[in-house]
């Protein structure tokens, strides 16, 4: 039975809370372009961390089917 709750702790998802790196007051002294470039890198690095969690998603429920209880 340990062996159980150790598994469900494992399967656990703990996504890290997301950091804007950028201070707030730097935003009303930028040139839109820049803001623009900004926003994008942004959005970029959150589709590779849902990307990254999507494949680890598919992989595990691969394993699990696989698994034999």
């Amino acid at each position: 039975m340990a062996t159980e709750f150790r598994v469900a702790d494992l399967l656990k998802f703990h996504p890290e809370w997301v950091k804007d790196e950028v201070p707030p007051w730097l935003f009303e002294i930028m040139d839109k372009t820049v803001l623009r470039d900004l926003a994008l890198v942004s959005l970029e690095r959150s589709k590779a961390v849902h990307e990254a969690n999507i494949k680890a998603i598919d992989t595990a429920t691969a394993i699990i089917r696989k698994a034999k209880f």
